[in-house]
């Protein structure tokens, strides 16, 4: 149960880090404000994390402070956790209030206990003594039991007895219900995404190339996060793609990350929801086993030099020392062979360390002939 739960949780974390975090589109379906800008959606989840490990703790207790304090923590940690879930229940828009959750006795009396017990052990509203509880010294590693004085009853002494592991079980019913409510309005707003990336990934090649990136800009600018790509940089490169084969690449490559970034995308809705491809339409995945296996184990197959390691460095060591340190390396190996035509697209990089235009369209051009 606990697994199952922990897995629901990080669904929830990895959609929002990859659509909420990323598009529009998707934040305009939930409470997104500047409070989700900070790291309170993050502390959420990572103060949820921590209190499982005190709700799933299964230390024996040997003393009545043992019993004290890993009782009070188990009663705490489940209502921090209710708290959690209806912040969550705010946040993604489920419609679902305090109200009726106070309706779900799996809520209820776990709070019930929880307040009475550690949040009002004594209830003094305006003065007035409403109830009086304390735990019990017959408390038992499996049970929760403690003594309560309460108005309704005329002040008469009762004993309530609860076992732990009824505790959690109603504790494990609540947290998989509403994890399946939010995500189900999840599922709800990704599969409403795709349809519109969908519009988009079927006019890729039709749209005039600016009017393009203005789309992209609204709806889907992933690629226009932390990569060699921008919206100023393409809309720049594409006025020159007929000046030189670089310019002509990047826009080029340009398309076929597009393709396949949206095409990811889909992928990752249908991983963690394991929805069916018919829902994603167009989203096909297929892999030549056989020549794969081939490729392989051919006893004659020779390892190819690899320049990974001195792409890597060039890209990201743009002082002049750094770079000329691993651009020397890289031409040695292209004079050694047919990929001498490549030394001017490293010149032109080394010319051009902080024009970004210059230094993206000559990498993207040596990484797309070596990888051909």
């Amino acid at each position: 149960m606990n697994k199952e739960i922990k897995y629901k949780l990080n669904q929830i974390a990895e959609i929002w880090n990859y659509y909420i975090l990323n598009f529009d589109l998707c934040r305009k379906k939930i409470n997104y404000n500047s409070q989700l800008k900070t790291n309170y959606f993050g502390d959420i989840l990572e103060y949820f994390k921590d209190t499982f490990d005190v709700i799933y703790d299964n230390k024996t207790s040997e003393s009545f402070s043992d019993y004290f304090l890993q009782q009070t923590g188990l009663l705490q940690s489940i209502y921090i956790q209710q708290d959690f879930i209806e912040e969550l229940l705010i946040i993604f828009k489920c419609n679902i209030v305090k109200g009726d959750l106070m309706k779900d006795e799996n809520y209820s009396l776990n709070r019930e206990i929880r307040n009475e017990l550690v949040g009002h052990p004594i209830r003094k509203p305006k003065g007035e003594l409403i109830s009086s509880c304390i735990f019990s010294y017959n408390t038992e590693s499996d049970k929760l039991i403690y003594l309560r004085y309460h108005k309704d009853n005329n002040y008469k002494f009762e004993s309530r007895e609860f076992l732990i592991s009824e505790i959690i079980n109603r504790h494990n019913q609540f947290l998989n219900k509403y994890f399946d409510k939010i995500l189900h309005r999840l599922k709800h707003i990704i599969l409403k995404f795709t349809k519109e990336i969908e519009k988009i990934e079927n006019l890729i090649d039709q749209l005039e190339f600016l009017k393009l990136l203005n789309i992209l800009n609204a709806k889907y600018p992933l690629l226009f996060i932390d990569s060699y790509y921008s919206k100023e940089l393409l809309e720049k490169i594409y006025l020159r793609q007929d000046e030189h084969l670089r310019y002509k690449n990047y826009i080029n490559k340009f398309y076929l990350d597009l393709k396949n970034s949206i095409s990811e995308t889909k992928r990752f809705g249908i991983d963690i929801f394991n929805i069916k491809n018919s829902q994603f339409k167009g989203t096909t995945i297929s892999f030549d086993i056989e020549g794969l296996f081939q490729k392989m184990t051919s006893v004659n197959t020779i390892p190819p030099i690899s320049y990974n390691y001195e792409l890597g460095k060039i890209f990201t060591k743009r002082n002049p020392d750094d770079f000329n340190f691993f651009a020397n390396i890289l031409r040695r190996k292209f004079s050694n062979n047919d990929l001498h035509f490549l030394l001017e697209e490293l010149d032109n990089m080394e010319l051009n360390l902080n024009n970004d235009v210059e230094f993206y369209s000559s990498y993207l051009l040596i990484e797309n002939k070596l990888n051909n």
